[in-house]
C-alpha cells in the first residue's frame, strides 16, 4: 500500500513538473550601478556600470556586495579594474531615515593597499557606489566597526 501511494505521488510530482515547463526560477533582480575605474599613472576616472542586483536583499547591501565581486571579464577588456582588495568583505551596511548609509567592512579592506590615490580611489568607488541610491545623502565607512582612520593615505 505504502509503495503504491509513493509511486502515485511521484506520477504526480512529474506531471507538475512537465507540465510547469521544468525551468528554474531566478530571484527577481533590480537595476543598480557600481563604480568600477580606469586607472592611468596621473589620476583615476570613476566608471558608472550597470549592474543587476538581487531584489531579496536591502539595494545598499546588494549593491556592494556586487561591487566586491570586481569587474566582468569584458569590463576588464574594456580597461575597468576595482581598487578594492579581493580580500575585503561586507561586514554590514545600514541607511538611517536621514539617509546616512554606513558601511562596515573587513580588515581585508585596508590589507596590502598603498598610495593616497588608491586609497582615495577605492573610497570613491564605495561612496559612488551608494551615492546612487536615491535617499542616500552621505557615507560613514568603517572597518571591524571602527571608523578612525579608515582609508586614510
Amino acid at each position: 500500500m505504502v509503495r503504491k501511494l509513493l509511486a502515485a505521488g511521484c506520477v504526480v510530482i512529474f506531471v507538475a513538473v512537465v507540465a510547469t515547463g521544468c525551468r528554474a526560477v531566478s530571484p527577481p533582480q533590480v537595476d543598480a550601478k557600481v563604480f568600477l575605474v580606469r586607472t592611468s599613472s596621473q589620476e583615476i576616472e570613476l566608471v558608472a556600470v550597470p549592474r543587476r542586483v538581487s531584489a531579496e536583499l536591502p539595494l545598499a547591501e546588494a549593491v556592494l556586495r556586487e561591487l566586491l565581486k570586481g569587474p566582468t571579464a569584458a569590463e576588464r577588456w574594456q580597461g575597468l579594474a576595482s581598487l578594492i582588495p579581493e580580500g575585503a568583505a561586507l561586514r554590514s551596511v545600514a541607511v538611517t531615515e536621514t539617509g546616512v548609509a554606513r558601511a562596515d567592512f573587513s580588515e581585508g579592506l585596508q590589507q596590502g593597499i598603498g598610495g593616497s590615490m588608491r586609497v582615495l580611489g577605492i573610497r570613491q568607488q564605495i561612496e559612488g557606489t551608494l551615492m546612487c541610491i536615491s535617499g542616500i545623502t552621505s557615507v560613514i565607512l568603517s572597518i571591524e566597526g571602527q571608523t578612525e582612520g579608515v582609508l586614510q593615505p
